[in-house]
């Protein structure tokens, strides 16, 4: 069951007895996303109802069989009027063979037999969800193969033929420009409505191409009952029968084109085979550019080098078209300044002398006032000069006077020595 996505089913569960309803509910909630439970056949009626009026059909309905007020086949009954396909499975503790009969007749997917095996159960919702799941995407892909075979019809020139090349079947579309009615086209040849220009050699290129089971597509002109010219655009395939080995018919699709579209598609063609052309010439030339790296390898020169001086050359070419480009830019804007008037010129002038003469009065005055501090500090060096000189002979006198008190100390000391001496 990995691979079947189950998370969008929605599920109807008709039980009336209430244990057994709660616990093969809690079942079914850990399988599905949607669990809508009922407790008889009249609520489990009205419910469907309510879900298929509000377009949200039911995936699976499981119901007991032998219920009060509504037993399980009367409820089936019921459904299937409304709804033919939705899988019904039926919960009973007996099977007697007339009930299984009438369940048989209103299409019941199976039977869960009582005491519920809840593997057993497992498996057979596995094997039914599988169902359900294909089912499901075979009608959406039915549905959308529908749309597109309505637009195909409404737009293009629709047609089968048997595999003697006899019309089986045209569309509207194909009867209203060939002019040809159905009963005209129906068991004819396609060469009922083949333009004579076109030669007999197309059409067995074209039918030897299908036969051969392969896919036949071109442009080419046909001629209308009334002898006017129509170009299509086809495209005809082979439809094989279910062994797909066997081819069962041919189907072919037209689309109308004017000649300028038909002339349009050939120049396209014409391009695309160009350019094919190109494209081997190109590989072609890739294979000799592989040829001569391989020549290259072989030659002892120092590529790396070389490639060192290209870098270099592109280095410089670049700086040079750097600075030429620089140097326009800069002739631009000189030439822009050039084109000023001459008014804007003299104004401008007179600006610069003006500023040029009070610049230069406030140098002079500058100058005057640093000359005159300069003459100010020449003095103070020379006063500070003097004080040195006069603190160093201070200094000097002081000197000699500590000096001089030492010596007449000295002098005291050695007079008083001497008396004491001769008092002896």
């Amino acid at each position: 069951m990995n691979e079947i996505d189950t998370s969008t089913f929605r599920i109807l569960y008709i039980e009336d007895e209430e244990l057994a309803r709660e616990k093969f509910g809690k079942f079914l909630h850990r399988r599905f996303s949607e669990v809508i439970l009922a407790a008889n056949g009249v609520e489990g009626f009205m419910k469907f109802q309510e879900y298929f009026m509000k377009n949200q059909k039911f995936d699976l309905i499981i119901s007991d069989i032998n219920m009060p007020k509504m037993d399980g086949l009367e409820l089936l009954e019921g459904i299937r009027e409304y709804d033919k396909e939705v899988p019904v499975i039926f919960i009973t503790a007996r099977s007697e063979s007339e009930q299984m009969l009438k369940a048989i007749n209103l299409h019941v997917e199976g039977y869960i037999l009582k005491p519920i095996d809840f593997d057993v159960v497992n498996s057979k919702l596995d094997m039914v969800c599988k169902d359900i799941f294909y089912r499901k995407i075979f009608n959406k892909q039915e549905s959308e193969m529908k749309t597109y075979m309505d637009i195909l019809d409404q737009e293009a020139l629709v047609s089968k033929t048997d595999l003697k090349g006899k019309i089986t079947f045209v569309n509207d579309g194909f009867c209203e420009v060939s002019g040809y009615s159905r009963e005209e086209l129906i068991g004819s040849h396609h060469n009922i409505v083949r333009h004579p220009s076109v030669p007999k050699e197309f059409f067995e290129e074209m039918w030897e191409t299908i036969k051969d089971g392969k896919v036949w597509s071109g442009t080419h002109k046909n001629q209308a009952k009334n002898g006017e010219t129509y170009y299509v655009s086809s495209k005809i395939f082979p439809v094989f029968e279910l062994d797909n080995k066997n081819i069962k018919e041919f189907m072919a699709v037209r689309f109308l084109v004017t000649e300028a579209e038909t002339q349009k598609r050939e120049s396209h063609k014409n391009y695309l085979s160009q350019i094919t052309n190109f494209k081997m010439a190109f590989n072609t030339l890739n294979k000799e550019k592989e040829v001569l790296l391989k020549q290259l390898k072989d030659v002892d020169v120092n590529i790396s080098s070389l490639n060192e001086k290209y870098q270099n050359s592109e280095k410089r070419r670049k700086e040079l078209m750097a600075q030429l480009e620089a140097y326009e830019k800069s002739h631009l804007e000189y030439n822009k300044k050039e084109l000023m008037t001459q008014k804007d010129k003299t104004k401008q002038f007179e600006e610069i002398y003006n500023s040029y003469n009070n610049l230069k009065t406030k140098f002079n005055k500058i100058e005057k006032e640093l000359k005159e501090k300069d003459r100010l500090y020449q003095n103070k060096v020379q006063e500070v000069d003097d004080y040195i000189t006069r603190e160093l002979k201070l200094n000097k006198r002081i000197a000699d006077l500590k000096d001089l008190v030492t010596n007449l100390q000295k002098e005291n000391q050695q007079v008083i020595k001497n008396k004491s001496m001769l008092s002896f």
